[in-house]
């Protein structure tokens, strides 16, 4: 019985000291593992993590761990943000990472001892040649429900950028504003419907309902002079000097000049939802509490994530030039090619819907549009400081859809048929030009010049559409006939 119980005894300090050893093992392995997984070379061993880790090589913050700015100051941040660290490594060796990563800085990070101060930043102004800033107008205020902090301007905008101003974010607050008429979020509940899509326009200044009794508003200001001081120096360009205080002597706007300098952001439709959730935005939220759950939620968005990038500046400008409407100024310009191509109603006979079925050009049945045979780029004139291109149509181009060959075969007699039969018309009309006509006569040779000036602007001879073109020259060729008919029975 004594062996016994010295066995026991001897089995427990064995059992005691694996459990000591154990915990000492536990405790140092535990104490390396978190110091190994908190530098930024364990973030980037993680393979969606390798563009981020490069930019932030590159950043301004290149000499600041991950960690640092990732996870918030305390004890209960660190461990909560270990212990989500460990799920995201099994969710990786499992290979269910998702390949769009998101991650929060919040002010407390950037505010931590060693790194920035709110004094400080409260009175650090920028002002450079591309814009100016204070730090004291937007540190804590709040704009649609969300409380401007470090990370609502300072963001991740591309690869190549770690954690860089979003001058996107800029236009957003300042330049941004709901269509008026759109949604009324302020009836808006949770879980309640809403439209498909939420309408977004360039705020133009401030109203009458937007200012209180003071004169004051709580919207962020929209003048240009609140992002950008005029330039100073005098802008030389091509020849032609541009000295912006000689404009603001006289009063003179930005916008009379700089137009289009913003452009509204597209539409927010139910796809930039369901790109994050498996719902769309049926179950939207009101205005203020979408912005403070996106923004200061646990993983923040950006807001270019929802409502695009807001396109301001050149790109902009140059923008509203690509998608400008050329007949704001060039009324009806190629209406009449447009109308010979579409066999529109006879400008002639406004009664007259169409000349037949058969003047529809299979062409225009085939969706074919001008670009589908205008494709040889050429000058428009021999003025070599004229940099201007017009494209023109090409027989080559036909052998994309058909025979090689057949446009050079058909464009020719196309247009010889129509020359042959328009001259014949026209100098018919010429010899009538002399003749004593009835009143009904000279209306007929009227309609017959206006089919031939038809012809002579489409200037394609046939080629636009040779069935339509054809059954103009036809119909011209019997009111000469007729004009001539009648002069011929007066004269008898």
């Amino acid at each position: 019985m004594g062996r016994f119980w010295k066995w026991l005894w001897a089995e427990k300090r064995k059992r005691r000291g694996i459990v000591f050893f154990g915990v000492i093992f536990f405790f140092v392995g535990s104490v390396i593992s978190v110091e190994v997984t908190s530098t930024p070379h364990f973030c980037s061993s993680c393979h969606i993590m390798e563009t981020y880790y490069e930019s932030w090589e590159n950043s301004a913050h290149h000499d600041v761990s991950c960690v640092k700015c990732h996870i918030e100051p305390g004890a209960t941040s660190f461990i909560h943000a270990k212990l989500n660290g460990l799920g995201q490594v099994v969710d990786d060796v499992l290979s269910r990472t998702s390949t769009k990563p998101s991650a929060s800085v919040t002010a407390l990070s950037c505010t931590r001892s060693g790194c920035h101060s709110v004094s400080t930043l409260e009175g650090k102004q920028i002002s450079n040649d591309i814009f100016k800033f204070r730090h004291d107008m937007h540190l804590g205020k709040v704009h649609l429900g969300v409380e401007i902090a470090c990370g609502t301007c300072h963001s991740h905008v591309m690869g190549d950028e770690h954690f860089e101003v979003n001058t996107s974010v800029c236009i957003t607050c300042h330049m941004i504003e709901s269509v008026n008429g759109g949604v009324d979020y302020s009836e808006a509940s949770a879980g309640g419907l809403l439209p498909g899509a939420i309408h977004l326009a360039v705020r133009d200044g401030f109203t009458r309902e937007q200012l209180d009794a003071n004169g004051h508003t709580d919207l962020p200001p929209s003048s240009c002079t609140a992002c950008h001081d005029a330039p100073t120096e005098i802008i030389e360009f091509q020849g032609f000097s541009v000295d912006h205080r000689e404009f603001l002597s006289h009063g003179a706007s930005c916008e009379s000049c700089h137009r289009n300098a913003t452009a509204s952001p597209q539409p927010i439709e139910d796809g930039r939802c369901v790109s994050c959730h498996t719902y769309g935005i049926e179950k939207t939220l009101p205005v203020e509490e979408m912005h403070r759950v996106h923004a200061l939620g646990k993983h923040k968005i950006e807001c270019f994530s929802c409502h695009g990038m807001a396109r301001h500046g050149i790109s902009a400008q140059t923008m509203s030039l690509e998608q400008f409407d050329c007949q704001q100024c060039h009324l009806n310009q190629h209406s009449v090619q447009r109308d010979a191509y579409l066999q529109a109603p006879d400008l002639a006979h406004p009664g007259d819907v169409t000349l037949g079925e058969s003047a529809i050009n299979p062409m225009f049945m085939a969706h074919v549009a001008c670009t589908g045979c205008h494709v040889a780029e050429s000058t428009k004139n021999d003025n070599a400081a004229d940099q201007s291109r017009i494209v023109t149509a090409s027989a080559e181009s036909c052998d994309r859809c058909h025979k090689p060959g057949m446009g050079e075969q058909m464009i020719p007699l196309w247009q010889s048929t129509t020359r042959k039969l328009f001259d014949q018309v026209e100098a018919k009309l010429e010899s009538l030009r002399d003749a004593s006509l009835s009143d009904s006569g000279k209306a007929q040779i009227r309609e017959a010049e206006q089919l031939l000036d038809l012809i002579r602007i489409d200037g394609s001879w046939g080629v636009h559409n040779p069935t339509y073109t054809q059954q103009l020259l036809e119909r011209a060729l019997e009111r000469v006939k007729q004009a001539e008919e009648g002069s011929v029975s007066e004269e008898g």
